[in-house]
């Protein structure tokens, strides 16, 4: 509307100037109100331009602070919702500098109208309304764009922890896995592994003149300590190979022999090498593996 007004203004000067011949001076003043309408114009679509993006950034933060999607972000190193925060910074920075470059051409607009010595009162008027509005429009945008990138920051925050806890998550499953996984074995003579309190005999009766007890039987102590152990993962160690491949030893402890791929002898007895088919069941009775050599 006002672009008319000045566009009309242009005109009825000209009709003038028609009538009266070609004046220099009214020829200036006509391009001096056209450039400033111009100018006007110009910045009127930038501002435009301006809330449209910050538009676009409003709903974009929306988005991208769902919830849902920012629990999902753990699971892809390049998640489309980090991309999509990328380009919000971006949106940002250019609002910002468009920004300013809108206040630099608002305040040559200004300037512009201050030197128009030779417009009506009116027309001075009215471009100096249009250029308070602007700049009113203009302060606003810069508010809204200091929220908007405040919102951003605080998502990209968000993005830190929800990485941090991801790798504290990650170790404490890796943690928990490699607890779960080991078990400890250990071998030798029934003398030496009674030494270290790995072993004890139960059972058995006394023989009349006869010192000691007959038939006893081996077995784990109640109290185990790992530091006495050979400590492996079972899921990665399923084959044990015993001291001397031509001796005999006796699985003292608690596992389940069926899940070996060679089952002991008759005599309960094993030799050269333990396989394990299925670690899992195998080590279930007990994480401690005792090996008597006979």
């Amino acid at each position: 509307m006002r672009a008319r007004i000045i566009a009309g203004l242009a005109v009825v000067v000209l009709v003038g100037a028609c009538r009266r011949g070609p004046d220099p001076a009214l020829e200036a003043r006509i391009a001096e109100l056209t450039a400033a309408s111009a100018e006007k114009d110009s910045l009127l679509q930038q501002v435009a331009e301006n809330a449209r993006l910050m538009s676009e950034i409003s709903a974009e933060l929306v988005t991208v602070a769902d919830p849902e999607r920012l629990a999902r972000v753990a699971q892809e190193a390049e998640s489309p919702v980090s991309a999509r925060r990328d380009s919000l910074r971006v949106m940002v920075k250019n609002v910002t500098t468009r920004l300013g470059s809108a206040e630099e051409r608002l305040a040559v607009l200004q300037r512009r109208v201050r030197t128009l010595t030779r417009a009506s009162d009116s027309v001075r008027t009215m471009l100096d309304q249009a250029i308070t509005d602007l700049r009113t429009t203009i302060e606003n945008q810069k508010s809204t764009i200091a929220v908007l990138a405040a919102r951003t920051d605080v998502l990209e925050t968000e993005n830190v922890r929800l990485a941090s806890e991801k790798a504290a998550l990650a170790d404490t499953v890796d943690q928990l896995i490699t607890t779960q996984n080991q078990v400890y074995y250990i071998i030798g003579t029934k003398d030496e592994l009674k030494e270290k309190g790995i072993v004890t005999e139960v059972g058995g009766s006394r023989v009349l003149f006869i010192f000691g007890k007959r038939g006893t039987t081996l077995v784990p102590a109640r109290e185990l300590d790992p530091t006495d152990f050979t400590a492996i993962d079972m899921m990665t160690t399923t084959e044990i190979p015993l001291p001397d491949s031509g001796a005999a030893y006796r699985v003292a402890s608690r596992q389940n022999l069926a899940f070996l791929a060679e089952p002991p002898d008759r005599d309960g007895k094993v030799r050269g090498t333990l396989r394990i088919t299925s670690p899992e069941e195998f080590w279930l009775p007990s994480k401690f593996l005792v090996l008597v050599r006979s």
